[in-house]
C-alpha cells in the first residue's frame, strides 16, 4: 500500500490497525470491515482455506490476523481468537436479536489448514453464538468466515435469577442440664 501524499510504501504501525509513511510521516487508516478487520496490506505465507487466494496481514482491535480480501474471512491463533471474542463481547452492542440458526450445510465443508494443509475441524462454536468455525488442533489456528465474528460478538448469555436461599430449619428446643445440652423433641 502506498502513501496518498508522497507515493512511498506505507509501513504498519506495530500492534495497531493503521499505517505510517516513513518519509512524509502521513498516517493511513484503513476502513475496517463489519467484523472490525482492518486490512494492513502485507503478504502472509498462507492461502485462504475457502477460496485459496493469498491472505494478507490485518488487525482486529490491534490483534494480528491473516485476512482474505476475496471472501473476507480471517485466520488467527486460538489465543488471539479468544481475546478478540472477549473484547468484542465486552463492548456495548445493539440489543440482542433472536438467534438465527446456522445452515447445517456449513458443517460439511472440508477446509485445509493454511499452515499444515491437514483437514480443519468444522464445528459450531460452543461458547455461545450461532456460528460455524474451522479449527486446526495441530497448528492451534481458527478460521472465521465473513460476518461470523459479528454474530459471536452479539451473543449475550441469558441472565439467570439469583438463587433464593433456603430458610434454615427451625432450631430444636434445647436446655442445659448440669452444663450438658439436651434436645427436647
Amino acid at each position: 500500500m502506498n502513501c496518498a501524499n508522497c507515493g512511498a510504501g506505507l509501513q504498519p504501525v506495530g500492534g495497531r490497525d493503521y499505517f505510517r509513511c516513513p518519509y512524509c510521516e502521513t498516517f493511513h487508516f484503513p476502513t475496517p470491515t463489519t467484523d472490525g478487520v482492518a486490512d494492513l496490506g502485507g503478504g502472509t505465507p498462507f492461502a485462504c482455506p475457502v477460496c485459496a487466494d493469498p491472505l494478507t496481514t490485518a488487525a482486529i482491535h490491534g490483534h494480528d490476523v491473516s485476512y482474505c480480501r476475496t471472501c473476507r474471512g480471517f485466520l488467527c491463533p486460538n489465543d488471539t481468537f479468544g481475546r478478540i471474542v472477549r473484547e468484542r463481547r465486552a463492548r456495548p452492542s445493539p440489543p440482542a436479536r433472536p438467534p438465527v440458526p446456522f445452515d447445517a450445510g456449513e458443517l460439511r465443508r472440508k477446509a485445509a489448514c493454511p499452515r499444515c494443509r491437514g483437514r480443519m475441524d468444522t464445528h459450531p462454536y460452543h461458547a455461545g453464538g450461532n456460528a460455524v468455525i474451522d479449527t486446526c488442533a495441530r497448528c492451534h489456528l481458527v478460521w472465521l468466515d465473513a460476518g461470523e465474528l459479528t454474530v459471536l460478538g452479539r451473543y449475550r448469555p441469558r441472565e439467570r435469577p439469583a438463587p433464593v436461599p433456603e430458610p434454615a430449619p427451625p432450631a430444636e428446643p434445647e436446655v442445659n442440664v448440669f452444663g450438658f445440652p439436651l434436645r427436647l423433641f
